[in-house]
């Protein structure tokens, strides 16, 4: 069977197709976001969901991971967000804190990427953007560092596997799989 699209072809409308659904999302979640109430359940989710992708990757028990945990409390967020008690320094604060973590754990050559995602998000708080242009920029800005993070560590990964395949290093270099 031949192929109908190149590579080419097929990354191009690859990018199409995430480009058209996060702009569908990022809508959907302004919409849902300014209806009176606000859907704070999607929200609450949303927020876990960072909360995961920032520890699922940490050992258990080590400070880092308990420290993101304690720091990013579900029940404290979603009653302050519920009762109107989540208000511009709070946002700044969350907004400052994922992204003050997302540089300590990627990678350098990211650092100007982040700060600039964040102060993308700082700078429509300071142009007071409404809650509901807010939030979608926030968990928008939010996954993308998370996921370099996340596509970071597993390139490096992939390139420990291809240097011991390629027996350029042994593997009693390289650290067994699991959490860091």
């Amino acid at each position: 069977m031949t192929n109908i699209l190149t590579d080419e072809q097929k990354k191009s409308l690859r990018e199409q197709i995430e480009n058209a659904y996060k702009e569908t999302w990022s809508s959907l979640l302004h919409d849902k976001v300014k209806e009176n109430p606000p859907d704070f359940d999607w929200i609450v989710r949303l927020y876990n969901e960072i909360k995961y992708k920032l520890t699922y990757f940490l050992k258990k028990n080590s400070p880092m991971r308990k420290s993101i945990e304690e720091a990013l409390d579900s029940e404290l967020f979603e009653q302050m967000i519920r009762h109107g008690a989540f208000k511009g320094p709070e946002f700044y604060n969350l907004v400052n804190y994922i992204f003050d973590i997302s540089l300590k754990l990627g990678s350098p050559a990211r650092d100007n990427d982040v700060k600039n995602l964040r102060n993308e998000i700082l700078t429509a708080l300071s142009n007071n953007a409404t809650f509901a242009e807010l939030v979608p920029l926030f968990f928008t800005n939010a996954n993308i560092v998370i996921d370099w993070i996340q596509e970071d560590l597993f390139g490096v990964k992939q390139n420990l596997e291809r240097l011991v395949k390629e027996d350029i290093i042994t593997p009693a270099t390289v650290p067994k799989s699991g959490n860091i």
